[in-house]
């Protein structure tokens, strides 16, 4: 007769992977974690805007020397550095400064005693900017006795008059180049060729989307319609290319660094709300070498100056493009070789 063999019938305890925290521990650091985000998030977009001050902005001087120069002390005892001041032989040569956006604005004093002095701003340039000139032009005329009289080379629509609509679309700019990156790159992970096909159509498309809102809904453009659609469809394309790049070469990690400085650095230093030369020094001048400060000066230049003073930011633009592209032809090729295999 054989025996049968008893076996321990007691259940066996899962194995634990290792040692993981109490449930209430982990909502703890989920929600630590949420809020130091948040507060991450807030100081990018209130630091800019609460150390906001002018810091040498670029603006002229035209008239007599001795005039001029009593000017610039003016400028000295109201702020420091507020003004770089750069002089112009008469009033035709300052306006055409103002007009191709070489400086925000400026002062044409008088040739002859009695005669009221002008001051020349650009509200298209910087609403922000044309009323601190507008603050320095009041306290000049108190300052000397003289009379100042003010005209606004680039005023704004009577639809929009504080502009508010232009630097309300610095949010939207940066979504419009970031949420298709992110769709894409999540639906279509191997397809670096069919990623930039739809790049294309859709930075054509919200740049023309974004031009029709601004100039038939909040009426903040009037003029150059293609102008601006064009400046819009490149600084929305050079933004999403450089995201989808990242996204198709480096996958969520590189989408997500791209996403967080689009967001955090390049939406806040754009400058579209008040002017680069008015962020905290050094910030300004970043955030023109970002796609977003770029957009931003190729917008303002095609909206009011018939792209005046853009041919820097559109350089800029187009080396991000360029940078997006050989990352997408550098992720197709690693697909190639992967299938090849």
């Amino acid at each position: 007769m054989t025996g049968t063999q008893q076996t321990d019938a007691r259940p066996t305890p899962p194995r634990r992977a290792g040692h993981q925290p109490p449930p209430a521990a982990r909502a703890a650091g989920l929600v630590i974690a949420i809020t130091a985000a948040l507060a991450v998030i807030a100081l990018a977009f209130a630091l800019p805007a609460v150390n906001s001050a002018p810091r040498e902005v670029p603006i002229g001087a035209a008239g007599p020397q001795a005039a001029s120069a009593q000017t610039v002390d003016m400028l000295e005892r109201s702020g420091r550095d507020a003004f770089a001041v750069t002089f112009y032989p008469g009033r035709a040569a300052l306006t055409q400064a103002i007009e191709d956006r070489e400086v925000y604005g400026g002062i044409a004093l008088p040739t002859a005693p009695g005669e009221p002095a002008t001051l020349l701003i650009a509200t298209g340039a910087s609403p922000a900017v044309a009323g601190l000139l507008t603050q320095m032009g009041q306290q000049l005329g108190m300052h000397t006795g003289m009379p100042v009289t003010i005209e606004d080379l680039a005023p704004p629509t009577t639809d929009d008059p504080r502009g508010a609509g232009l630097a309300a679309s610095a949010l939207p700019l940066t979504l419009a180049g970031l949420l298709p990156a992110i769709a894409l790159v999540l639906a279509f992970p191997r397809a670096p060729g069919l990623q930039f096909g739809a790049a294309l159509a859709s930075a054509a498309l919200s740049g023309v989307t974004i031009a029709v809102l601004l100039r038939y809904v909040l009426g903040s453009t009037t003029t150059n319609f293609w102008g601006v659609a064009g400046g819009l469809t490149l600084g929305v394309g050079a933004a999403l290319l450089l995201l989808l790049g990242l996204g198709a070469l480096f996958g969520k990690a590189g989408l997500g660094v791209g996403a967080l400085l689009a967001v955090l650095v390049g939406n806040p230093l754009s400058g579209l709300t008040i002017a680069p030369e008015m962020l905290p020094a050094g910030w300004g001048a970043l955030g023109q070498l970002l796609p977003q400060g770029a957009t931003a000066t190729v917008l303002r230049s095609a909206a009011f100056f018939d792209g005046a003073g853009s041919s820097g930011a559109v350089a800029v633009l187009v080396c991000w493009a360029l940078t997006g592209t050989a990352l997408l032809s550098a992720a197709a090729l690693r697909h190639r070789k992967l299938a090849a295999r």
